[in-house]
């Protein structure tokens, strides 16, 4: 912000009252004004199945601080990771991030794949640009080097990173014991198959296998928002808003009989920066609509259940809206009284 070029040098180290000249006003200003960016960043649109844009015109520009990534304890809070230098951009055009083109991410394209998309920019650009960093999950640790974890956390996986491209960055640890953690990267191996490494410095963490952390990268940048390249290599279609982003086509987070609290990773249903998840419980055929959900696995957070209407909707029997917490672990445990016909989908999540 500007206010880091008060107090001015002609100062010295004057005592008292000193004099207040109208450049220093206007930094003064222009510090307030950007001031107002600091916990907003302009949306993502979703285009295709490889694009997503931050719209901009010269009349409706986008403007964003680039003061780093959302704390994963604290709703609201930037974490900078001493990596941005908080300074005011702004777009009068699009910007746009395009999976498909080479270097519009770090490392190399992967399905099933959560990706941040950031703001980046070099110290002396005024504009920014788009850039997906892939969100990671912990494998096994050893001597301070975290062995990498696909995001459906069924095997490992590697990024196809250039070696040692992350180092200088830092890893910021979003869920499990060392939650809220961060520590400076010193290594990374190119590995593009199923043997992706990370090594860092410091104190070494408390890290199990299934715990997510996100890569806060060596230049200046901004979160956006979170993307989900599915199956298909195809990027999930969504709306989002702010903090707040939905799911044109709802992703499946169970089905089927649940007999008993059965916990339920939330995986590729909601990016592990979710606060809040909104969803609908449904029923095929005749069967009620039932659904419980516990972040515990004792006891019920809230319950659904619901006689099923004479005729289906969209093959639908019957369906309840719900909205939850996602708790710490970044799991649920759901119970539908081993109903069988039942299906929970996830519409969408807050940050």
């Amino acid at each position: 912000m500007s206010l880091i070029n008060l107090p001015q040098t002609k100062w010295g180290s004057g005592t008292g009252r000193q004099v207040i000249l109208k450049g220093d006003f206007s930094k003064i200003e222009q510090a307030v004004v950007e001031s107002f960016e600091l916990t907003k960043s302009p949306s993502l649109e979703y285009l295709s199945s490889s694009q997503v844009r931050v719209n901009a015109t010269p009349d409706c520009k986008a403007r964003i601080m680039l003061s780093g990534f959302p704390s994963p304890l604290h709703r609201g809070v930037i974490v900078d990771g001493g990596l941005a230098d908080g300074r005011y951009r702004e777009n009068a055009a699009p910007a746009l991030l395009d999976l498909a083109v080479t270097g519009s991410l770090w490392g190399t394209e992967k399905a099933s794949q959560w990706y941040c998309v950031l703001a980046v920019a070099g110290a002396a650009d005024t504009t920014f640009m788009l850039k997906g960093m892939p969100v990671m999950r912990v494998s096994s640790q050893a001597t301070q080097i975290i062995t990498l974890r696909n995001n459906a956390n069924t095997a490992n996986i590697g990024y196809g990173l250039t070696a040692n491209e992350l180092a200088g960055g830092k890893i910021l640890v979003l869920s499990g014991a060392s939650r809220g953690l961060m520590r400076a990267i010193t290594a990374n191996n190119s590995d593009s198959s199923t043997s992706g490494t990370i090594t860092y410095g410091g104190s070494a963490l408390t890290l199990a296998q299934g715990d997510w952390f996100v890569v806060l990268p060596p230049t200046n940048f901004r979160f956006l928002g979170m993307i989900l390249n599915d199956s298909g290599s195809n990027l999930a279609p969504f709306s989002q808003e702010g903090g707040a982003c939905s799911y044109n086509i709802p992703q499946v987070l169970a089905q089927g009989a649940i007999n008993g609290f059965t916990a339920y990773d939330l995986a590729l249903a909601a990016p592990p920066t979710a606060r809040r998840l909104f969803g609908y419980a449904a029923a095929t055929d005749g069967s009620d609509v039932k659904l419980a959900v516990s972040y515990d696995g004792s006891n019920p957070a809230l319950i659904l259940q619901a006689t099923p209407p004479a005729n289906p909707l969209y093959g639908m029997r019957g369906a309840l809206a719900f909205s939850c917490s996602v708790p710490a672990s970044r799991k649920l445990y759901l119970d539908n009284g081993n109903t069988a016909s039942q299906l929970v989908r996830i519409t969408g999540w807050e940050e």
